[in-house]
């Protein structure tokens, strides 16, 4: 595999658009079978082209990662045309959005975020494990991660290519940091299927509390699954871990009951 191809699936798997030129007539700036990915915030990885080709293939797969349409657009690259590109040719792309399968990102890798990264990717999860300390979030501590990201919390969620159907739960070490990455996860543009935070009720109405003072991204908070998890745990990290998962495949499948599989 070449370089280019390594580092577009890599992309690929945190979902993305794959554009890719299929056909050109004339002057164009690049030629069938130059490819880029772009990344829902907009960054792209690769070429056809430059310019403002480019540019609009970006807003083109923007959009369709919206809709999850695959086909070709046909550019025309005149002076006078939308582009107002000096080529003069004609090219087509195609683009192809890859949807990806869903990522669970545990912020904080204490007992519980370590029991969570095991039970979650045994029941399917993609899992991307975080913390602020770089000694923990590694593959010797947590072998059943896909992905492992150190450093500040707020830095991280901000960056982080979350999806509409990814999930995240925090549980950092101290309410402070769990607050901060709330607040990140609520000002965020694309807002995953689930998140949650690990709270005590009085915890979680403080932390709730203070975000609704600043009147800022308040809409999302009801969304927020806080105290976590359905009630079938104990104090336990593994069986609190099993109970985020069971809420969290009761919102993957669209379970709004849960109730007993033996009544």
């Amino acid at each position: 595999m070449s370089v280019l191809w390594k580092n577009i699936s890599d992309k690929l798997v945190e979902g993305s658009v794959l554009v890719i030129l299929v056909d050109k007539q004339g002057s164009t700036p690049s030629i069938p079978g130059a490819k880029m990915v772009v990344h829902s915030d907009g960054k792209s990885f690769g070429t056809i082209g430059g310019g403002n080709l480019e540019r609009e293939a970006v807003h083109e797969a923007l959009k369709r990662m919206e809709t999850g349409q695959i086909g070709t657009v046909s550019y025309s690259l005149n002076e006078d045309g939308p582009l107002q590109s000096g080529c003069g040719g004609k090219t087509i792309l195609y683009y192809e959005p890859i949807k990806p399968g869903r990522s669970l990102w545990i912020f904080g890798m204490g007992h519980v975020g370590r029991a969570l990264c095991k039970a979650a990717s045994i029941s399917g999860w993609r899992v991307v494990a975080i913390d602020d300390k770089p000694e923990i979030a590694t593959r010797e501590k947590i072998p059943t991660a896909s992905k492992y990201e150190c450093g500040d919390y707020q830095e991280i969620c901000s960056n982080a290519s979350i999806s509409r159907s990814d999930y995240v739960v925090i549980s950092t070490a101290d309410h402070a940091s769990d607050e901060k990455v709330l607040r990140g996860m609520l000002k965020r543009k694309i807002w995953p299927e689930y998140v949650g935070m690990i709270a005590s009720t009085r915890k979680a109405n403080t932390i709730f509390g203070n975000i609704k003072k600043d009147g800022e991204n308040i809409d999302r908070l009801d969304k927020v699954h806080s105290p976590i998890g359905l009630n079938v745990a104990t104090r336990k990290p593994e069986e609190i871990a099993i109970a985020i998962v069971a809420e969290m495949l009761a919102v993957k499948n669209g379970i709004e009951k849960v109730k007993s599989c033996s009544k």
